[in-house]
């Protein structure tokens, strides 16, 4: 079996959201709790509420980009999606195209499938791209680049 996607699935699906959540989560409890004569600052009004729309809206960022991260294996036949809860198998046939969106930091890869999968349609992962050139390469997948025609 092979690994598809970036170790970095892991840290940013995972550790990330975890550690901001516990972090700021604990930061919030502490200025609802803390006394007003020791800490004037972080028990006005004002500062918890902003202190809950910077945590909401973290929290936010990370379902619409981080949370929908997938991680990807591939072997001989098939290749195996999870988002580390479940495991699903498909075969490489069902694969319609993959493709690499090239941001300005990482790259992001959707395998577009043809039928619908238990993840939709559309997967999304951060690929490890020596493995996937050399994967698509030897199943006659089809990998493109989003910014080229």
């Amino acid at each position: 079996m092979r690994r598809l996607s970036s170790n970095w699935t892991l840290f940013l699906k995972i550790f990330l959201p975890v550690f901001w959540i516990s972090f700021f989560g604990g930061f919030i409890i502490a200025a609802f709790v803390t006394n007003s004569i020791e800490a004037p600052q972080f028990t006005s009004g004002k500062f918890k509420l902003q202190s809950i729309i910077f945590v909401l809206s973290g929290v936010l960022f990370f379902i619409f980009t981080f949370f929908r991260l997938k991680r990807v294996d591939g072997d001989e036949g098939f290749v195996y999606i999870s988002n580390y809860f479940r495991t699903f198998r498909y075969p490489v046939d069902a694969i319609e195209e993959i493709i690499i969106y090239d941001h300005i930091i990482v790259k992001a890869a959707h395998i577009k499938f043809k039928g619908t999968t238990s993840f939709g349609s559309r997967i999304i992962f951060l690929p490890f791209m020596l493995e996937l050139k050399d994967f698509c390469d030897n199943k006659s997948i089809i990998l493109r680049n989003y910014n080229s025609k």
